[in-house]
């Protein structure tokens, strides 16, 4: 799928599918309230598990030196790739049923992502969230400095460039003014006769 070094390789909590199966749960339950729970709920008491252990087996991600790639799907395999020049914020989320499990979330938002669109990538259930958060926003340094011209790097650099630019220039305008008088002492001797 990429090219780049893998920087790092997620792992993913195995509780991470209780977590997702409780979602369920809590969704189902909720649609009670409407005949379609009535159906659905059964249905996730008895089938949820082997989804949610289907899903946990489809998810994968890495971070590379220039992207955060991921993959998911039972039914329709997904890749996404956010190219780390293009990320905004990365957001570490831990809402109350992710803390019961002791986990986090980690949310990557891009430019022109706009806030009523959400999070770009969730990851959920990382395995020490925080540090891949970290490690992400590191690499996201990286990539935006490996865009950046070596001048701009560093500053001293581009004292050296610029002073070199000034020398080349005075010599140029020293070898102009040599040429010029030259130009002006020929055109001086062809004014005047030559003598016999």
């Amino acid at each position: 799928m990429q090219d780049d070094p893998i920087v790092r390789r997620v792992q993913f909590d195995p509780k991470v599918k209780v977590y997702w199966y409780m979602q369920g749960l809590i969704a189902n339950v909720m649609m009670m309230f409407g005949i379609v729970g009535f159906v659905t709920t059964p249905l996730w008491l008895l089938g949820g598990w082997w989804l949610v252990n289907r899903r946990y087996d489809a998810l994968s991600a890495e971070l590379t030196t220039s992207a955060i790639h991921l993959r998911y799907g039972i039914i329709n395999r997904i890749e996404k790739s956010i190219p780390l020049e293009k990320i905004q914020d990365v957001g570490l989320r831990s809402g109350p049923l992710l803390r019961a499990f002791g986990l986090a979330s980690v949310s990557i938002e891009t430019a022109g992502g706009g806030a009523q669109q959400g999070a770009d990538m969730t990851l959920a259930g990382i395995v020490d969230a925080e540090t891949f958060r970290n490690t992400v926003l590191v690499q996201r340094k990286g990539a935006s400095r490996r865009d950046e011209p070596a001048v701009a790097r560093r500053p001293d650099a581009s004292v050296a460039l610029l002073t070199e630019i000034r020398d080349s220039l005075a010599r140029i305008d020293a070898r102009l003014a040599r040429v010029e008088a030259r130009e002006k002492i020929e055109d001086a001797r062809a004014q005047t006769p030559e003598e016999v």
